[in-house]
C-alpha cells in the first residue's frame, strides 16, 4: 500500500513539474501579473494606514494611485535598460581596444604572452553580440508586458469579488478557518520576505551605485539597477551582481586598479548586507532551509528561468505553508522547513 502511494506521489510531481514546463509561456505572464498585483495591494494598505485622512479616501482612489506608481516606474526602468544596453553597443569598439590591453598585461604577468593570439581572444568576446542578444530579451519582455498588464488590470478589478466568491464555495466553518490560515501565513511571509528583500536591495544598489559612480565606471545607474533586481536571486544573484560591473571596469580601464576596487568593494558590500543584515532582519519569519532555497533556486530556474529564480524563494515558502496544513504532507513540510516547527501545533 506505502509502495502504491510513493507510486502515486512521483507520479503527481512529474505531472506538475511537466504542466509547468508546458505551460511556461502562459504561466510566467500570470504569475508576474500575479506579483505585480500583489505589490499593488500592499502599497495601497500601507497608504491607507498612513493617517486618518488616507482611510477616508475612497479605496478605489488610492488603488488607482498605487496601481499608476507601479507602472510608471516599470515603464521608467524599461526605458533606463533599453538605453544604457544601447549605449553599450556605442561604446563597444572603445571597450574592445581596452580588452585587447588588459589581456596583454594578464599574459605578459603569467608569462603565457606567445602562446595566445590576441587578436582572436578579442574578436571572440563580442560585445554587440552580447548587448544585441540583451536587446532581443528586452524587446520579447517588452511584448509580454502588454499581456501582463493586461492581468494586473481584470485582477485589480476582480479581487473584491474574491471574498465572495469564497463564501459562495459552501465550505465549512473549519475548512474556511483553515484556508483563511493559510491565506494569512502565506501573505505574512510574503510580506515580510518583500519588505526586507526589496529594502536590502535598495540599500546595496545605492551604495553599489556610490562606489561606480565615484570610481567612474560608466553607466552606474544602469549597474546599480541590476544589482537590485539580482539581489532577489539567492545567492548567484549576488555573484553575478558582482561580476558584471567588475567586467566593465575591467574593459573600460586601461589598468587593472579599478577591476579590483570593483570587485572587492561590491563584494564586500553584498556579503555585509546579504549575510548580517538580511537575517536579522527575516530572522524565522520564512522559515526554510538554506539548502532548500539553493535546491528551489535550481528546480524554479530550470522551470521557468530567471523569472523562476526571482520567485523561488516566496513560491517555496507558500508551498511549505499549504504541505503543512495536511496530515499526508506535514512530514515533507517539515523536512523542508528550517527548524522544523509548523506553526502553532508545535
Amino acid at each position: 500500500m506505502k509502495i502504491e502511494k510513493v507510486a502515486s506521489a512521483v507520479v503527481i510531481i512529474a505531472f506538475v513539474i511537466a504542466l509547468l514546463v508546458i505551460g511556461k509561456p502562459f504561466l510566467v505572464p500570470l504569475f508576474l501579473a500575479i506579483v505585480i498585483w500583489y505589490v499593488i495591494t500592499s502599497i495601497n494598505e500601507w497608504i491607507r494606514k498612513l493617517g486618518w485622512i488616507m482611510e477616508r479616501i475612497p479605496n478605489g482612489l488610492t488603488l488607482l494611485t498605487s496601481s499608476i506608481l507601479i507602472i510608471t516606474v516599470l515603464f521608467l526602468l524599461g526605458n533606463l535598460v533599453a538605453q544604457n544596453i544601447e549605449l553599450m553597443t556605442t561604446n563597444a569598439p572603445s571597450y574592445r581596444v581596452n580588452i585587447e590591453q588588459q589581456l596583454t598585461r594578464i599574459l605578459e604577468h603569467l608569462g603565457l604572452e606567445k602562446q595566445y593570439n590576441l587578436s582572436s581572444m578579442a574578436t571572440e568576446f563580442n560585445l554587440n553580440e552580447y548587448t544585441g542578444q540583451l536587446i532581443n530579451s528586452i524587446t520579447g519582455l517588452a511584448q509580454q508586458f502588454v499581456l501582463i498588464l493586461i492581468y494586473v488590470v481584470f485582477l485589480l478589478f476582480e479581487q473584491h469579488t474574491f471574498p465572495r466568491k469564497i463564501k459562495r464555495l459552501n465550505w465549512s466553518e473549519e475548512r474556511q478557518n483553515n484556508f483563511q490560515k493559510i491565506l494569512n501565513q502565506a501573505n505574512t511571509a510574503t510580506k515580510t520576505y518583500l519588505a526586507v528583500k526589496t529594502s536590502a536591495s535598495i540599500l546595496t544598489a545605492v551604495l553599489s551605485f556610490l562606489v561606480l559612480y565615484f570610481i567612474g565606471v560608466d553607466f552606474p545607474v544602469f549597474w546599480a539597477f541590476l544589482i537590485f533586481l539580482l539581489n532577489f536571486i539567492p545567492t548567484i544573484g549576488s555573484i553575478v551582481a558582482t561580476i558584471f560591473p567588475s567586467v566593465v571596469a575591467l574593459v573600460q580601464f586601461d589598468t587593472l586598479g579599478p577591476f579590483f576596487a570593483v570587485l572587492f568593494i561590491i563584494a564586500g558590500l553584498q556579503f555585509l548586507i546579504g549575510s548580517f543584515l538580511e537575517p536579522r532582519l527575516l530572522g524565522n519569519s520564512l522559515n526554510i532551509s538554506p539548502f532548500v532555497i539553493i535546491l528551489s533556486l535550481v528546480l524554479w530556474g530550470l522551470i521557468w528561468g530567471v523569472v523562476g529564480m526571482l520567485l523561488c524563494v516566496p513560491l517555496t515558502v507558500i508551498m511549505i505553508i499549504v504541505l503543512a496544513q495536511f496530515p499526508t504532507t506535514r512530514g515533507v513540510a517539515i523536512l523542508l522547513s528550517q527548524n522544523g516547527k509548523m506553526g502553532e501545533v508545535d
